[in-house]
């Protein structure tokens, strides 16, 4: 039985979903600037989760939203000289080309801010009914003290929340921690029609119309990173409850830990951030995943190009072990150990520690056995998301390639061709004994970042894989 930790209720909880079509939505990015690390973070860890729940049978229907008007969006533009859908549409795509970096699964649907205006407006027009939201004239706010439970998924009090809010000298809210679910836009702002005046939605509400419009009901699970636990899931919680009375507006809230940098938290506002594609490039997206495999979660991770170097080590040893291998569920006690441990809320950290110990206890294994291993073990790093696909993994310099085969004789039309003459060749050169020959061809090989492995199959991969 799979077990989560629910931040509402700030205990373990076995997942019991309202249906077996489980409903994820996880909060998507400010396409203010370009992803970093924690970003990365964020989207694999969830990814691990809903790729499990497929492996459990369930059906998922994921959405993940992309914030495309905020006010660090309007600077941010402005800063540059450019419109707002503009620096929205390069962020994006920046975004979503890191996803596909790192291999993870595309949502059912990515809404957009500026796509769900009419609902938004909607959403808050039924919140002013129920007299939980007042209009002013710099916008519309949710009042705070109308809900009674507010603050129940941060676990602050209210003391905290006037204290860390910031004063806005031009705001007319009843109340400091009051939120605008609306905002009056100012000259040259980008803005749309509403009933209180032209403006823009505030940061919460659009996370709670979404959901609305998507799903018509409550969801399984929400995610996001626990920075956002306040003031934005609060505040979201907050709008959804009162909006949709006597419903669960959510199950089960999970929260991934931050990343940080020597021991600080890394932040846009601290100036340490570490740009996620950049990594993904140098590193692949495999080793990128498996760095974070290797924390729980929902612990802070320490971060450096050091660890993501010790990442791929490590990650290497996994792909030689399964080289030459078929995915196969060949071994139901590895099965189990990965099951034990995904259902210990996602401990993919003890799941390594288990895999690692048994690949070391290996020797003693007959050939059968063995097999059965590196099948299960590669079975499970798939259902994770890894990606053993050479032509997908690989940025193949064509030039280089060519050059290289070239330098044997051997006419570069695709890298498995080549690959298929030059084993040919030196598998010649190894039955004649010239093993000498044989070992510089490997060597050069290895130059060029592809290994071979000797042995039945003279199995061969990207040493950068």
């Amino acid at each position: 039985m799979l077990k989560i930790h629910n931040t509402y209720s700030n205990t373990i909880e076995e997942f019991k979903p309202n249906s077996e079509n489980v409903k994820i939505y996880l909060c998507g990015p400010t396409v203010q600037s370009s992803p970093h690390i924690g970003h990365g973070r964020s989207a694999v860890v969830f990814d691990f989760l809903i790729r499990y729940l497929f492996f459990l049978n369930y059906e998922v229907n994921f959405v993940r939203n992309i914030t495309d008007i905020e006010d660090k969006i309007i600077e941010r533009a402005e800063e540059e000289g450019i419109t707002t859908i503009e620096l929205a549409d390069r962020v994006t795509k920046e975004f979503q080309d890191a996803y596909s970096g790192l291999n993870c699964l595309p949502p059912d649907n990515e809404p957009k801010a500026t796509e769900t205006i009419d609902h938004i407006i909607n959403f808050i027009e039924d919140l002013i009914e129920k007299g939980y939201a007042y209009i002013t004239q710099s916008g519309v706010y949710f009042e705070v003290g109308k809900f009674d439970d507010y603050l129940k998924l941060s676990g602050r009090n209210k003391d905290e929340v006037i204290s860390g809010t910031r004063v806005d000298l031009e705001s007319d809210k009843k109340n400091t921690e009051d939120f605008a679910l609306w905002k009056i836009s100012k000259e040259n702002e980008p803005a749309w029609n509403s009933p209180w005046g032209d403006g823009r939605p505030g940061w919460h509400i659009e996370c709670s119309a979404m959901i609305s419009k998507i799903f018509n009901s409550g969801i399984d699970i929400h995610c996001g990173g626990n920075d956002l636990i306040f003031p934005h899931h609060e505040n979201e919680l907050a709008q959804s409850a009162a909006a949709f009375e006597n419903q669960e507006f959510v199950k089960y809230w999970l929260h991934n830990g931050m990343i940080n940098l020597s021991g600080q938290k890394m932040s846009k506002s601290e100036g340490n951030i570490k740009l996620l594609n950049e990594y993904i490039d140098k590193f692949g997206g495999n080793v990128i995943r498996f760095f974070f495999l290797r924390s729980h979660y929902r612990k802070p991770q320490e971060f450096s190009e050091g660890l993501l170097e010790e990442s791929k080590t490590t990650f290497k040893r996994i792909q030689e072990f399964i080289s030459n291998v078929e995915a196969n569920a060949s071994d139901l006690s590895i099965i189990n150990v990965f099951k034990n441990s995904m259902n210990d809320d996602l401990n993919t950290p003890k799941f390594l520690g288990e895999i690692f110990e048994i690949m070391n206890n290996s020797s003693n294994l007959d050939k059968k056995e063995i097999k059965n291993l590196k099948e299960s073990i590669k079975f499970i790093f798939e259902i994770l998301g890894f990606n053993f696909d050479i032509k997908d993994n690989v940025k193949i310099n064509h030039e280089e390639l060519t050059k290289f085969f070239n330098s044997f004789q051997i006419n570069y039309d695709n890298l498995e061709q080549a690959m298929e003459e030059f084993l040919t060749q030196r598998n010649k050169l190894r039955n004649e004994k010239n093993f000498n020959e044989a070992d510089v061809m490997r060597d050069k090989l290895k130059e060029i970042g592809l290994l071979i492995k000797d042995g039945d199959d003279n199995s061969w991969y990207w040493e950068n894989s």
